[in-house]
């Protein structure tokens, strides 16, 4: 007798988001596996930032459903029909995702340890010396603990996104969400950040990252996703994807990103 599937880390069905009478999610459906490294590619305006902020409900989608480790996020089934979960379910459905942003969103006047145990001390109500005990681990983990004391306008914008990475897996998530991480970034502080997510998919972090590094998607990913206009147009390895593309839009995007790179 097989033994049933395990609940999917992230699942996806019939995800529809519209701003006013524009259509930005058309009907997504996607699976993420525990352990998948899934990078989202895509044209800028395709919907890969907005499916990202459905999945953690920063963004309230119109139709389908998102599930969090087999809990619907945003919303609650009622005999009366669907309803907006309450704050507190909302937050406890939402604890297994880190998040880390285009822009890094960190406090200006606290120093980067105090940026990254915040949300310890507040949030899951550890002690001082709990929070800076697993702080100072996370910053380990990105190469800054030596900066614990600096101001976030004391670091380069590298260090700035590490420390948002930092932040995020001090709550220890099970799923880390990037929204194109580096895209705020000069081009020589890119790498820096990209080897701190190599380093996390090594040790077996679940990640989706919507991306425009098509190099760390080729190379880290496990499964690669492109969309346009709000739909997944292809899925698959990133050798599928990249080497063997079977859609022409997909077969024009990575033209011109070669083109682009040479």
């Amino acid at each position: 007798m097989s033994q049933a599937s395990p609940v999917p880390a992230i699942r996806i069905r019939g995800l529809m988001k519209r701003f006013g009478d524009r259509t930005v999610l058309d009907g997504i459906d996607l699976d993420v596996r525990d352990g998948d490294v899934l990078c989202i590619i895509g044209p800028s305006g395709s919907g890969k930032s907005t499916l990202l902020r459905c999945v953690a409900f920063l963004d309230a989608y119109d139709e389908g459903e998102v599930n969090i480790l087999g809990r619907l996020i945003g919303w609650r089934e009622t005999p009366m029909g669907r309803e907006p979960a309450g704050e507190a379910e909302l937050a406890a459905v939402r604890a297994p995702l880190g998040m880390v942003f285009q822009h890094f969103h960190l406090w200006p006047h606290l120093p980067v340890l105090a940026n990254v145990t915040l949300a310890l001390r507040l949030a899951r109500g550890l002690s001082k010396q709990g929070a800076e005990e697993t702080g100072l681990a996370m910053l380990g983990r990105v190469g800054l603990t030596s900066h614990a004391g600096h101001f976030p306008d004391q670091l380069s914008g590298g260090q700035k996104q590490r420390v948002a990475i930092a932040r995020a897996l001090a709550v220890r998530p099970k799923v880390m969400l990037f929204d194109e991480p580096t895209s705020a970034l000069d081009p020589e502080l890119v790498g820096e950040v990209l080897s701190v997510m190599k380093a996390l998919a090594a040790d077996g972090m679940t990640m989706v990252i919507v991306t425009h590094e098509m190099g760390f998607a080729a190379h880290a990913a496990n499964r690669t996703v492109f969309m346009d206009r709000g739909r997944i147009v292809e899925a698959g390895t990133p050798q599928d994807l990249f080497r063997a593309p079977q859609s022409e839009r997909l077969r024009q995007f990575l033209e011109t990103w070669r083109e682009r790179a040479l």
